[in-house]
């Protein structure tokens, strides 16, 4: 049945969130929107299965005088639906809420749009705290709010406000208006072929953004577009074809000569149009300009196109709403530009530095059907009509570049085109890349919008999120991962207690040192690093050798991982905008907290930490209990075996005390520190007993030990990571806890030297690499007992190794911890080491050659963050040992942070949750296999700890059948498995999410779901069996076809990542049920025996019902039929060998229960050497293959394309099969 899938053409996509845009003179007027009023819109005009946007203009800037009427559109392709309903517009404007994004864990909780933050506007307006400054520049509207900085006196400040912009105005006037006959542009419109033209600074600027899109878009961008601009524009539908093509021909932008030393034109008739470039740039200009002059936020709006900087006087971020574009028959009238209630279809939250512009068709036209936009490729007008773009927006730091981008993109013409463009301009490659945009057209309507891996779209989280009934859930520890549990619970509105051993929270997150990984954030595309999951995911795998490491799982933790880090930045408040490279990465993605204006480095744990208690502290759902030590789990057990955590029993002051939870997360940290006897490392690693830690004492596996107690599984227990680099402290070189050396001392530039003065490793290796290279190469260390220690190795950084560290830090490592002793050149260097000073020098002169060829031919090192010479002076080492630093072993998870056990039937599949019972942090394991790569683990905390935490909290669902209502529902893909090698070739199996851990399907088996979803705008519709059981809980999986085989919904499918939502709903199916005798019951009486009849790829259900059947076998061993009583029986028909799927899961099944589960494969096209049916399924393979004759225990379904099954029908039907004992999909009406 997967075979049965269409793409739906634009004009049913209404139940689309609808966006839109438009302007005076061709640009969009964007405004500020608020989530109240937006939430009001969407319950009045969003369809029951798909929500609508939000909408609300704070303003309307005047229009321009329409252009002439427009004639009635052409009618929409055939089958379109009508357009859907768009939003009113609410009275009031808003924006949306963002948290204070203050370093140190000074958190402000941040607060959503509400009618008081109205108030706070005019409040601080009143105290003249905020300024308005409106007026028209260029016969354009402009409205810029200011807010004022510490210390600004009201009055002068706004007077120092309206002098700064209109300066920028006016030049933006005298240099780049064509309509000024002595401004810069017109001068240079009027010089003649070969004479020179000496730019100034500003107009510089702009030449050279406009020759470096023109070459990036293609020419999908030119601004030299003015001769033929004009001519249409004059002459409309009266246009002489022959004169337009003359005039685009000098109207290029390579009719111009932009070098070094000036302008020239190589056509005489060349003249340039910067009006829409020059007012991003005057947008930009004045945006830094207040900025610099100490505004502490500003929104500027001039024509529609805005830049914001700081944030609303609310504390959140500011939002722009865009309007929906009239009809196409109002384009251009009177109609387009009424007083009457406007729609808005869009907000796009704006961060602090962004901008937002916005390209439409519809306030001007030069003709019927004929668009003020030139597309400069084919030198004429874009057409208007139902599948041509009506509006784009553009979000990126630069309204500049946003004006340009958006008219580029409207010059393609289709959305889908559009997109193309635009998504050129994602990467980071780019200076300046797109961090949002919107494409519209009407007919449908067709919304396209920018796709960020692996998240789910706010309305459909927040229709998921609405469906459960507020839980109790109980997170055990209080690190990284267990705050980000529960502040992801509490926002899903469950109770959270908190039990923390220690003191206070933190843990060993609050200790690390190295940063948090990511790959594809913001902040790595503005500083030009191009990296994602595919670089990430393999230096995760190949640094955890020898382990293992969970493919959806660690999928799970790079798809997720950019959106971890903007929750960190933008709900957190901390600052992650420091990057760099540590050993075994690929890329440049560890981030870090800058360091402050001093100099001193920030350590990223700690600050992550505060900021994190902060904010959950600040939630009144989460209660924290300290000083509290965990004893056990309490669980119960059915009569199947299967377990339930049902709450913790903990000990205080007072005593024990047991407190009953609706679920509970284990986020307990790892067992590095516990050494004593029966410790998890005794058993696991007894060779590494008295091995130095830089663990906390709080670290001795409690969660591991309790969850393995009620039979949760563990994996990987006896990989434990060394870190390379901790310190031996002279003063105390036996101490069992020791001061990490942070891995950015080798990012720094730090090397190692082994007791003779010479290097020997690649410093910026896998940890495990170089901690293995000092324990086989270097000395023990010598006690001053006599004794033998650990082997060790000099770490030594020179000055700019040092300065690149941050000597504020080393300042606390080397005077006041006293790790650090100092050495002024090579000579000092070898005497405090004991070596010879030629050892060191030769090692240091092979390394600074090495630097200069950017390869060591010795070590294998690529990358030198610090040249070293034997010449640097200033010198200072610390003694460095490897030391137990994580346990990379732990509980066994899922990519959902569910606990796993043995599965008590193994009928199908080996392992199954332990029921309402969660995981995340160092206390799980199956993710960093052998060895963890450095700066996965605050990474992994805040992924698996934020699913956790969701899961939990949304445990008690209003609906325990999902789709046993026949509605549309949003679900989320956990994971992809690719099946090749199970099910066949180009197969892979889709795991969504159902809204609860334990929720169902609430499918019978037999029946089928359809799923929907947006792709370039369009919606794309597939059906599926489930292969997943009705009563497996949490989840829904579908098998499928990844190939042109599978339909055009494979297209939807594969652009999904894990964290990306859909539609789905339940429709209809044989409705198989278990019968209460045991066994199964189709039409109301017990069947024992199953024919399967399978053509194309519409395989799927028979591998569901054949999972099913074996499954009930499991549970009821007393039921087992012999194999002439009963069983399942499959004909499977397809063209050729390379059309089969899924027969290895027949394979499998049949071998399993031999006798019960056959199949028997007909081809139209067999290979040689083929030994099945050849041809077509006839009557005579029917009576051979499958059950016959017909009898009451006896069910018949058939599963494939419509003709397969009508004709199978018709088979059965002349064999005497009454039409109550067998099914056909494609006959059925989804009941």
């Amino acid at each position: 049945l997967s075979a049965l899938t269409y793409s739906v053409p634009p004009g049913h996509v209404s139940e689309a969130a609808k966006m839109g845009g438009g302007t005076s003179k061709g640009k969009a007027t964007n405004y500020v929107v608020s989530k109240e009023e937006a939430a009001k819109a969407d319950s009045e005009s969003k369809p029951a299965s798909s929500p609508a946007p939000p909408s609300k203009p704070e303003a309307v800037a005047p229009p321009t005088t329409p252009s002439p009427k427009a004639a009635p559109s052409p009618a929409p392709p055939a089958g379109a639906a009508p357009k859907a309903k768009a939003a009113a517009a609410p009275p009031k404007a808003d924006g949306v809420a963002s948290a204070s994004q203050v370093v140190g864990g000074n958190w402000s909780r941040p607060k959503g749009p509400s009618p008081e933050d109205e108030l706070v506007v005019e409040d601080w307006k009143s105290k003249g705290k905020l300024h308005f400054l409106e007026g028209v520049w260029c016969a354009v509207p402009y409205k810029v709010t200011v807010v004022l900085g510490d210390d600004m006196e009201s009055e002068a400040a706004k007077t120092n406000a309206q002098t700064l912009i209109d300066a920028v105005a006016k030049e933006a006037e005298t240099v780049f208006s064509h309509f000024i006959d002595d401004s810069e542009v017109s001068a240079i419109n009027r010089l003649g072929v070969g004479e020179l033209h000496k730019p100034s600074q500003s107009m510089k600027k702009v030449l050279d953004m406009a020759s470096q899109l023109n070459r990036l878009t293609r020419g999908a961008f030119d601004p030299a577009i003015l001769p033929v601009a004009r001519y249409y524009k004059q002459q409309g539908a009266a246009a002489d074809e022959a004169e337009g093509k003359r005039l685009a021909s000098v109207s290029k932008w390579s009719s111009f000569q932009i070098t070094d030393e000036g302008v020239k034109k190589t056509q005489a008739e060349a003249q340039m149009d910067l009006c829409g470039l020059a007012k991003g740039w005057a947008i930009d200009e004045m945006s830094a300009k207040l900025k610099e002059a100490g505004f502490s936020a500003t929104f500027v709006d001039w024509g529609g196109d805005i830049k914001v900087t700081g944030t609303h006087p609310a504390g959140r971020n500011w939002t722009a709403a865009v309007l929906e574009p009239p009809p196409e028959e109002a384009a251009g009238t009177e109609a387009a530009t009424s007083s009457e209630e406007k729609k808005y279809l869009l907000h796009a939250e704006l961060r602090d530095g962004q901008s937002i512009a916005t390209s439409g068709d519809y306030l001007q036209v030069l003709a019927p059907g004929m668009s003020h936009v030139i597309d400069p490729r084919t030198g004429g007008p874009v057409k208007i009509h139902g599948d041509s773009s009506a509006t784009v927006s553009v979000v990126t730091n630069s309204c500049m570049l946003a004006d340009a981008l958006a008219t580029a993109a409207m010059a393609c013409g289709t959305v889908k085109a559009g997109r193309a463009l635009l998504d050129m301009w994602r990467g980071a490659g780019m200076r300046d890349p797109i961090q949002d945009y919107l494409l519209y057209s009407r007919w449908g309507p067709r919304v396209c919008r920018l796709v960020e891996p692996g998240l789910e779209k706010k309305e459909l989280k927040e229709d998921r999120l609405g469906r459960h009934e507020e839980a109790h859930i109980v997170i055990v520890g209080g690190g990284l991962a267990g705050v980000s549990a529960a502040i992801e619970a509490a926002n899903a509105r469950a109770k959270v207690t908190i039990i923390e051993k220690e003191e206070s929270m933190g843990g060993n997150s609050a200790k690390a040192t190295s940063g948090i990984n990511a790959c594809g954030t913001r902040v790595q595309k503005s500083q030009g690093v191009e990296d994602d999951g595919r670089f990430f995911e393999r230096d995760t795998h190949v640094s955890a050798k020898g382990g293992t490491s969970d493919l959806n799982c660690v999928t799970m933790l790079s798809t997720k991982s950019a959106d971890a880090i903007h929750w960190l930045m933008d709900e957190m408040g901390v600052p992650l905008q420091a990057l760099s490279q540590l050993g075994g990465h690929a890329k440049k993605r560890t981030h870090r907290v800058p360091p402050r204006t001093d100099g001193t480095p920030v350590p990223v744990g700690w600050t992550i930490m505060q900021h994190a208690k902060a904010a959950a502290m600040a939630m009144p759902n989460i209660e924290v209990k300290t000083s509290c030590t965990m004893k056990r789990l309490l669980h119960k057990e059915d009569e199947h075996g299967v377990k339930e955590c049902i709450g913790v029993e903990y000990e205080d002051a007072s005593g024990v005390q047991q407190l009953m939870c609706d679920a509970v997360v284990l986020t307990t940290g790892g067992f590095g520190f516990d050494h004593s006897e029966g410790s998890l490392m005794s058993k696991y690693r007894p060779d590494l007993v008295g091995v130095p830690t830089t663990n906390g004492s709080f670290a001795n596996g409690d969660g591991i030990k309790f969850g393995e107690a009620i039979g949760a599984n563990l994996i990987d227990m006896d990989k434990v990571q060394l870190h390379p680099t901790a310190f031996i402290d002279p003063k105390d070189p036996k101490a069992h806890t020791k001061y990490l050396g942070p891995e950015a001392l080798r990012g720094s530039g730090g090397i190692l030297l082994d007791q003779s003065g010479r290097r020997f490793v690649n410093e910026l290796d896998l940890r495990s690499v170089v901690s293995n290279k000092i324990l086989d190469h270097c000395e023990p260390y010598k006690m001053p007992d006599g004794t033998e220690g650990r082997p060790w190795a000099w770490c030594l950084l020179n000055e700019e190794a040092q300065e690149k560290f941050g000597k504020p830090m080393l300042s606390f490592y080397k005077d006041q911890v006293g790790l650090f002793e100092g050495a002024e050149n090579t000579k000092a260097l070898s005497e405090l080491i004991g070596c010879d000073e030629a050892n060191i020098v030769e090692s240091l002169k092979e390394y600074a050659a090495a630097c200069d060829t950017k390869i060591c031919s010795k070590t294998g090192k690529v990358v030198f963050p610090t040249k070293v010479t034997e010449k640097d002076t200033n010198l200072i080492v610390a003694r460095i040992t490897p030391c137990i630093h994580y346990c990379m072993g732990g509980l066994v998870i899922s990519s959902g942070a569910e606990v796993m056990t043995e599965s008590k039937t193994h009928a199908v599949g080996k392992r199954q949750k332990i029921r309402r019972l969660f995981a995340a942090g160092e206390c799980t394991g199956g993710v960093h296999g052998g060895n963890r790569l450095g700066g996965n683990s605050l990474l992994e905390c805040v992924v698996f700890g934020r699913l956790a935490g969701e899961r939990a909290a949304t445990i008690k669902q209003k609906h325990g059948g999902l789709f046993d209502d026949g509605q549309w529902h949003p679900v989320k893909l956990r994971e992809v498995r690719a099946t090749d090698e199970k099910y066949g070739q180009s197969t892979a199996v889709y795991r969504f999410e159902l809204h609860g851990a334990l929720q169902t399907t609430g499918l019978q088996v037999g029946r089928f779901i359809s799923i929907r979803g947006e792709l370039d705008g369009d919606t794309l519709t597939g059906y599926y069996s489930p292969i997943s059981r009705p009563d497996d809980e949490g989840v829904i999986d579908i098998l499928c076809r990844t190939d042109e085989k599978g339909g055009p919904i494979v297209n939807l499918l594969t652009s999904l990542q894990p964290g990306s939502a859909c539609m789905m709903q339940g429709m209809g199916g044989c409705k198989i049920t278990p019968h209460i005798s045991g066994g199964w019951e189709y039409a109301g009486r017990k069947v024992n025996k199953i024919s399967l009849l399978c053509g194309g790829t519409g395989l799927a259900p028979a591998v569901q019902i054949a999972r099913a059947y074996i499954h009930m076998l499991g549970d009821f061993p007393d039921q087992v039929p012999s194999a002439k009583e009963g069983g399942v029986k499959i004909v499977y028909a397809a063209e050729n060998s390379g059309d089969l799927a899924f027969v290895q899961a027949f394979d499998a099944l049949s071998a399993r229960f031999p006798g019960l589960v056959s199949y028997y494969l007909v081809l139209n096209k067999p290979p040689k050497g083929w030994t099945q049916g050849i041809g077509f399924v006839d009557q005579d393979v029917i009576r051979q293959k499958l059950w016959f004759p017909p009898a009451d225990d006896h069910v018949t379904v058939m599963c494939g394309p419509p003709i397969f099954e009508k004709i199978m029908s018709g088979n059965l039907a002349k064999m005497g099969y009454p039409g109550e004992q067998y099914y056909s999909f494609a006959a059925d009406n989804g009941q």
